[in-house]
């Protein structure tokens, strides 16, 4: 859950004409964007001054000015508050009676940030009013940094290459009790702020697509998502949990204070140059909240369709289908399975000079060049039906709608198709024959479904041999027999296959980097009429099989055969076929 908008300063300030309605609505809109207070972001758009705005607080709400440049803070106190929260909400910790602790704001009226200091500090906050300028200098001063002109989070200021970082792991490995006691003040929150980069940087460079962040009753464990497996990478102290939770949230704008019920966020990081997106999320545990973050890097190398693994017929023949003016593509598999992938490679090989093509994703994984991409914000009403609907009055050629998951825009998309549109989407379905299924699940009418789509793409990705401990081996007889059966192969009985030994280079694991398996359905006459005579998905594949199209099992034993993969992962990725 985002930070919930407190319109409560905004009000009063409308109230005194000081600000305008539009420029409240404007405010609050860079508020839900960059998570800073609102009274920050009237001044720096110039909607009212810092003194107004001081003058204000004390003459009408009475809330007393701290001119920083009479005080002198006790180190021990700045240590109460993160440096984190006191510069992420212009803030600084002044004085301490009793349980009692007295702030220097921006803007005192936040009562998000006061909760949150109320359950970070375990104190009753009093909160001051200051201007941003001296705010600023005392945290320079006190915390001993220099305060960042970005907003995003920027992993290489804190660290200079993977090498300091590593040497920076090894240290921590079963975390001394020094740093098991962090409490967030400058010297101390640099050990955590240093690791979570670390755990974030590390897994860029490793290719993980996801980190795992799990609370036990003893540890935090921490694991990568590389190549489709999880991979436990450090395990850390339990008392090391509340300190690198509260950065990741604070990096993602989530409620600290919150941890109830799940929440999602986001941050952008840096890294060698390029941009990466990274998605978070935090769900509550027995033993504390989990946290999840996806890497999606924006600014990656993309891959062209050529490079996919897709077997020879198979993509001469989805060439041909994506140059037509019209119809629906589906690319179907369980998530993780490199669709979007699929999707972005298809839209990259037809686009030209001459063709409008527009998307509506969630997220934008990937940016492409002269592509018109757009992200829904269910938040904001902008949906994909919604978003999909707007796209048709865009002038489109081709469509890319990123999933179709409900009824309202499956019919918007199937209506683009037969109205001289290409259309591209995902599905999450097994297999090829079980797009038909879904869609008329989701209230299509079959007729329509039969009309509209020239092709179904069915994938999983499957994990490559390492090259570089890549061995070669001669199966057993009945083996080699069994594969000769599935895919009517005539193998001698020495053949050899392959796996990997494991070796550092792929962590010992055997495999390294991953391709695809595939199974394309493109319709026939006899396809078509099963579809609208609502044919049960086993009569559609056999029909499809009937017509060329070989399973996603079948694609995979066709790769181990080429000494790209093993049987092993093959079967781990595919059901039985019946």
């Amino acid at each position: 859950m985002a930070r919930v908008e407190k319109k409560l300063l905004g009000q009063i300030l409308i109230n005194a004409n000081l600000i305008t309605d539009k420029q409240l609505d404007e405010s609050l809109k860079e508020q839900r964007r960059t998570g800073q207070t609102l009274g920050y972001i009237l001044i720096s758009k110039n909607y009212i001054s810092q003194q107004d705005l001081i003058n204000f607080f004390e003459s009408k709400l009475g809330i007393p000015y701290a001119n920083l440049t009479n005080y002198v803070i006790d180190p021990e106190i700045v240590k109460i508050v993160p440096y984190d929260i006191a510069s992420k909400y212009n803030l600084i910790p002044l004085l301490k009676v009793k349980n009692t602790l007295t702030i220097a704001m921006l803007d005192p009226l936040d009562s998000f940030v006061i909760d949150s200091l109320k359950y970070t500090t375990g104190c009753e906050i009093k909160p001051l009013v200051s201007t941003r300028e001296e705010i600023e200098k005392a945290l320079e001063l006190y915390y001993n940094v220099k305060k960042s002109s970005k907003a995003e989070v920027t992993a290489e200021n804190e660290a200079a290459d993977l090498n300091e970082l590593q040497q920076f792991a090894n240290k921590l490995q079963g975390i001394p009790d020094a740093l098991a006691n962090i409490d967030g003040s400058s010297d101390n929150a640099a050990p955590v702020i240093k690791l979570v980069n670390l755990i974030i940087l590390k897994a860029i460079a490793d290719g993980a697509s996801d980190i795992h962040i799990e609370p036990s009753d003893k540890n935090l464990r921490t694991r990568y998502r590389i190549d489709g497996i999880l991979h436990e990478v450090m395990t850390l102290s339990k008392a090391l949990e509340p300190a690198v939770t509260s950065r990741i949230k604070v990096m993602a704008n989530m409620d600290i204070s919150e941890k109830r019920i799940p929440q999602d966020g986001r941050a952008e990081m840096k890294f060698q140059n390029r941009s990466i997106d990274l998605r978070i999320s935090s769900f509550p545990c027995v033993h504390g909240e989990k946290i999840v973050l996806r890497i999606l890097d924006k600014t990656g190398i993309m891959i062209p369709l050529e490079d996919l693994g897709f077997a020879p017929e198979v993509l001469e023949k989805f060439k041909m289908v994506i140059r037509k003016p019209n119809g629906i593509i589906l690319v179907t598999g369980p998530t993780g399975s490199g669709k979007s992938t699929t999707l972005y490679a298809s839209l990259d090989k037809i686009n030209s000079v001459d063709k409008n093509i527009v998307t509506i994703e969630d997220p934008v994984e990937y940016e492409l060049s002269v592509i018109n991409q757009s992200q829904v914000n269910v938040k904001a009403g902008f949906t994909f039906a919604g978003g999909l609907r707007s796209i048709l009055r865009q002038d489109p050629d081709i469509v890319m709608v990123g999933e179709i998951r409900d009824n309202e825009t499956a019919e918007i998309a199937i209506r683009a198709a037969l109205t001289g549109h290409l259309v591209f989407s995902t599905l999450h379905t097994n297999d090829a024959s079980g797009a038909v299924t879904r869609l008329i699940d989701m209230k299509i009418e079959p007729f329509l479904i039969s009309s509209s789509i020239i092709c179904v793409m069915a994938q999983r990705l499957i994990r490559k041999i390492c090259a570089n401990c890549k061995t070669a081996y001669i199966p057993s007889p009945q083996f080699i027999d069994k594969i000769n059966q599935l895919v009517e192969a005539n193998l001698p009985d020495n053949f050899e296959l392959y796996r990997g030994t494991g070796c550092a280079f792929c962590k010992h694991t055997g495999f390294k980097g991953r391709t695809t398996i595939n199974e394309l359905l493109v319709p026939n006459e006899k396809i078509h009429a099963a579809i609208v005579e609502r044919a049960p998905t086993s009569v559609i594949k056999k029909e499809a099989r009937l017509n060329g199209m070989k399973t996603l099992r079948e694609d995979g034993i066709y790769k181990v055969i080429e000494g790209l993969t093993t049987i092993e992962e093959v079967i781990r990725v595919t059901q039985i076929d019946d």
